[in-house]
């Protein structure tokens, strides 16, 4: 078997407030490779917080119907955890135009060109990827995109992972209900927090979370912030943050809800069937909660 790697984005400017679309290929496609070019503006180093709000959003489309969106910054983090490593982020320095150059992975299975997941051959046309960028060229500009896909010739995925998000503002003190999509299997559901004990509280706006199927739960019967974060360590472990200025992990704000933990379908969590899946948040404060849902959905 073979794989095809091409570029169907080639240094395409990418200004501000701007949606750059592009058609993806016809073969069973593994994953994308999304990279992010742009230069210091002045003699101070875009952070990674700038570089990611300044990409903006991420969205792919199979047949008009969403299969992937998220955030650059949510997805920088969502790399971290599912694929064990950290984003490649180069020239880090303080010098007024300065090359910064940032690479993400869009993918379509758990594991990169794996020919049994992954999206299905296709029509010209079907399948669309869309940037649309952030509002400020802080510290960052001159932007422009390279977007490559990985097709894999002859493959016959039997699945594919699709990646939403959900986000809702909590009310403090209560229990919050995510309704959440049903009739694929669960991989997992990454976990954004506003808040999360990092100065002299232990406040988390995802205080407490578990998982109902039907009002009934199901794998999640109750687990707390500290201890859902904590366990990203079966993925990823701590990481220092790539802003030297800042004085925590990378990944302080995520935890993994995960039904994929050894790789294999083992415990995967079966909606089909279901009338109704709820992640259930009790809130520690009125900020928001985004849940990261990565579905397998059969070919």
């Amino acid at each position: 078997m073979k794989f095809r790697r091409s570029a169907i984005a080639q240094n395409t400017a990418l200004p501000i407030n701007t949606t750059v679309t592009a058609d993806l290929g016809v073969n069973p496609l593994s994953h994308l490779v999304i990279t992010l070019r742009g230069i210091n503006t002045a003699a101070v180093e875009a952070t990674i917080a700038q570089i990611l709000a300044r990409m903006g959003n991420i969205t792919v489309t199979r047949y008009g119907e969403t299969i992937f969106n998220m955030t650059a910054t949510d997805l920088f983090r969502w790399n971290m955890i599912w694929f064990r490593n950290n984003p490649i982020l180069t020239n880090q320095v303080a010098v007024i135009n300065a090359t910064r150059v940032l690479t993400l992975i869009v993918p379509f299975c758990r594991q990169a060109y794996n020919p049994n997941e992954g999206i299905p051959a296709t029509q010209r046309g079907e399948m669309q990827c869309q940037i649309t960028s952030g509002s400020t060229d802080a510290n960052l500009s001159v932007c422009s995109v390279q977007i490559e896909q990985v097709e894999m010739l002859g493959a016959k995925p039997k699945m594919f992972l699709k990646t939403t998000t959900l986000s809702q503002t909590m009310v403090s003190g209560i229990d919050n209900n995510l309704a959440l999509p049903i009739g694929n299997k669960y991989a997992g559901i990454t976990i954004f927090s506003t808040t999360v004990p990092t100065g002299t509280s232990f406040v988390a706006t995802a205080q407490k979370m578990k998982l109902l199927i039907d009002n009934v739960e199901d794998m999640f019967a109750l687990t707390q912030w500290e201890s859902l974060h904590g366990e990203v360590l079966l993925r990823v472990g701590a990481r220092a943050e790539y802003d030297l200025t800042l004085d925590d992990e990378d990944i302080k704000n995520y935890a993994i809800m995960d039904f994929s933990p050894n790789g294999t379908e083992d415990f995967l969590l079966e909606t089909k069937g279901a009338t109704a899946s709820t992640l259930v948040v009790n809130a520690g404060d009125a900020q928001i909660v985004r849940a990261m849902i990565s579905e397998l959905v059969t070919n």
